[in-house]
């Protein structure tokens, strides 16, 4: 390996070689085993050792860090987290050792579900990569790998929690995780099984508010305030308390030097609930109160209520490798979601109250199939990949009334439903050359045609068929590396990529409070991207890389109306540009410090809006300017460890027409600056003990939510 790539920005010089020759590996810029100075584009690898260095504490913080990545609404748990990779909204495909989460909802909701312990490896990959990918990767890509066992393994751990003032951050917050796995037949065979769990009594981050309209029906009762966007405050709804579980188990065969079957299954949830309302509400003679029988601010806003998501992923996986340098792997996996969410209906007589009463439910049943057959052949400095894939998805969104929304019993009933089912064709060549030592190109181009079917909407026992809708695009994409005099790699590409329309972007039901008008003929939002930079040698194996990233983007999906006397429908109605800088540098200090640290400038604007003109030359909502970070870490194999953190992003706007963001105010996203801090200690025997220090300086900001604030988390584990 060239002298230059001693260290990868997010690797570590103190790393062996055999562990520094994994980590400059990756599979998912290319779909083969490739390494990073000849993949296209930006790409980050967090480590295992990385990972154990920070302190994370779900598996979204370990990339919110790095540069490029915008995680939204990320305060405390959220039932449905949103990665988001240069401005490009709904634009990352996200991946679990390569079987894609998405569904056809556009949802990831299982992120908050899996075990933080469970995963030992991430790759983020920048750019435009539906000719590898298909539609949703049109900002890029992010694979989180489990681990194999290479003999006898197994760790067990256990970790407790608490905010360090009342009700400001998770409260009694208890994580376990235990993992075995062995080896078996001369290592031909390999299992691994995993179950990790968390459970917290959560902390308030939504108020009861409403607007004045509302809380004039108060009559007799004062305490509310108002906040700086208007909106009246009665409260909070109390703390999302959660559980939340993972198990998975996989399986490696090999059958001979050229064979390799692989298996996984897994079962995850995440369960929450609404507890302890506080209310500053007061009656006439001083007693507290939750609102009146004409008005309740606690319950029905669509903010609270009683959630449980279940997910089953299974794949199967076999490779073959041939005598003349080629390979042909065939992977079957399906995605599959069951979920209820209850809550009040406030249009009901009489009104229910936070002990219950009349409401509705939201059930999800989600299931998303895929099989991809790839096959790579080697000529020389050559490497070509076919391949041909196929998914088929559905998705059954269900409301049901109930007498009491705190129990799960549909008595009253199938009140409205919508759903629709997909199928996608799709194949793909990419040929990986290597010109010279110093120069390798990548070009590659994809064909998909989408075709939704089945499709249909239901008020209670009317059923309405939606006509089938079929949409096809071509992905092409071309990129070069060349490496400068063993100092710097210089990468540029160019490439266009595409994103179907969800369901619930083509079908909405209208409810008390909002109106909504289905679109049938929503086209793929499409866009075209381009990015140049350089990962350069510096001093001490150290590594300061630079890249430029423009996207155009064309049939922006954008929701016209305002929900009321004119209905909300999404539209094909835009264009936008977003551009900007990605800057990262990792520097060792000696005496086993390692600085990293990076920064991102993102300019993301609506170019053309027919659907509204005002927003023309605005800033697309929630994506902040500016996003900085800065840690130094320390470890040695044994003994001390840990790490110090600092975090900058910026304030953006939560609408297209760039209203004030009013700070400390639900539903506006404030300038963010947080710290964490770790330290552990590794001994002998294998015992680690840690404690994370979290937003230290208690900085309670609003990512729409009010974030959690000072806390704490100490945990112990321990490997055999």
């Amino acid at each position: 390996m060239k002298k230059v790539f001693g260290i990868f920005m997010f690797g570590s010089s103190l790393l062996g070689q055999e562990s520094y020759l994994l980590d400059r590996q990756v599979s998912s810029a290319t779909r083969t085993q490739s390494s990073i100075e000849k993949a296209p584009g930006n790409i980050s690898v967090i480590t295992e050792k990385e990972i154990k260095d920070r302190s994370p504490q779900k598996v979204n913080d370990l990339i919110k860090n790095y540069e490029g990545i915008h995680i939204s609404n990320d305060a405390g748990l959220n039932p449905r987290p949103s990665i988001t990779i240069r401005g490009i909204t709904n634009g990352t495909l996200v991946m679990l050792d390569g079987v894609i989460l998405s569904d056809l909802e556009g949802e990831n909701r299982i992120l908050d579900e899996l075990s933080l312990y469970d995963v030992s490896r991430v790759e983020v990959i920048r750019g435009a990569f539906s000719s590898l990918y298909g539609t949703g990767a049109i900002g890029g890509a992010v694979n989180f790998i489990t681990s194999m066992p290479t003999k006898l393994e197994s760790i067990a751990l256990v970790g407790y929690g608490n905010a360090f003032k009342k009700n400001q951050a998770d409260m009694n917050i208890v994580r376990g995780y235990a993992s075995i796995g062995d080896v078996f037949l001369d290592k031909r065979l390999r299992v691994k099984a995993s179950y990790g769990f968390t459970t917290s009594g959560g902390y308030p981050s939504v108020p009861a508010f409403g607007s004045m309209g509302d809380f004039i029906k108060l009559i007799g009762i004062s305490g509310y305030s108002v906040d700086r966007a208007g909106n009246y405050i009665a409260g909070d709804t109390g703390r999302r308390e959660y559980v939340l579980n993972d198990g998975r188990i996989k399986i490696e065969y090999d059958w001979g030097d050229s064979d390799t079957t692989s298996l996984m299954a897994s079962v995850s949830n995440h369960h929450y609930d609404f507890i302890s309302p506080h209310s500053n509400l007061v009656d006439a003679s001083g007693r507290v109160v939750y609102g009146n029988s004409s008005y309740n601010p606690f319950i029905g806003s669509g903010y609270e209520g009683i959630g449980s998501y279940t997910h089953y992923i299974a794949s199967v996986s076999h490779i073959h490798s041939f005598a003349d340098d080629s390979m042909l792997k065939a992977t079957l996996s399906s995605v599959n979601l069951y979920s209820y969410w209850l809550d009040a209906d406030i249009s009901a007589i009489p009104l229910p109250t936070i002990a219950g009463g009349t409401g509705y439910s939201q059930d999800i049943y989600s299931t998303s199939n895929y099989l991809d057959i790839v096959y790579d052949k080697t000529f020389g400095d050559h490497t070509l990949s076919v391949a041909l894939q196929g998914r088929y998805m559905a998705l059954d969104q269900l409301n049901y009334g109930m007498s009491d929304w705190k129990v799960r019993k549909y008595d009253k009933g199938l009140l409205k439903a919508y759903g629709g089912k997909a199928f996608l064709g799709a194949g793909f060549a990419q040929l990986d050359s290597a010109w010279s030592d110093n120069l390798n190109t990548t070009l590659g181009i994809r064909y998909d045609y989408w075709k939704n079917f089945a499709n249909y909407t239901q008020i209670k026992y009317q059923k309405t068929p939606v006509g089938n809708l079929s949409q096809s695009s071509f992905s092409p994409k071309l990129s070069i590396n060349y490496n400068f005099l063993d100092r710097a790699v210089f990468k540029t590409s160019v490439g266009s990529a595409f994103r179907v329309p969800t369901l619930r972007e083509i079908f909405r039901i209208s409810t008390s409070t909002q109106k909504w008008i289905n679109n049938t003929e929503l086209k793929p939002e499409k866009g075209i991207s381009f990015d140049v930079g350089t990962d350069i040698n510096s001093l001490k194996g150290g590594v300061f890389k630079i890249y430029y990233f423009q996207t155009e983007l064309f049939n922006i999906i954008y929701r016209s109306g305002n929900g009321k006397d004119i209905p909300y429908q999404n539209k094909n109605a835009g264009a936008g540009r977003i551009n900007g800088v990605e800057i990262g540098y990792l520097q060792p200090l000696g005496g086993y410090f390692l600085l990293n640290t990076n920064y991102t400038y993102t300019s993301a604007k609506i170019i053309k809006n027919s659907a509204k003109p005002s927003t023309e030359g605005k800033f697309i909502p929630n994506t902040p300017e500016h996003i900085a970070h800065v840690a130094l870490l320390y470890d040695s194999k044994k003994g001390i460890y840990g790490s110090i953190e600092g975090s900058f992003q910026s304030k953006s706007y939560s609408d297209d027409t760039n209203t004030k963001v009013f700070k400390n105010t639900f539903g506006y996203y404030d300038d963010q600056l947080y710290f964490n801090a770790k330290i552990g200690y590794v001994f002998e025997n294998n015992l680690d003990l840690s404690i994370s220090f979290l937003n230290f300086t208690n900085n309670r900001y609003y990512d729409y939510y009010q974030v959690a604030g000072a806390s704490f988390f100490a945990q112990a584990n321990v490997r055999f």
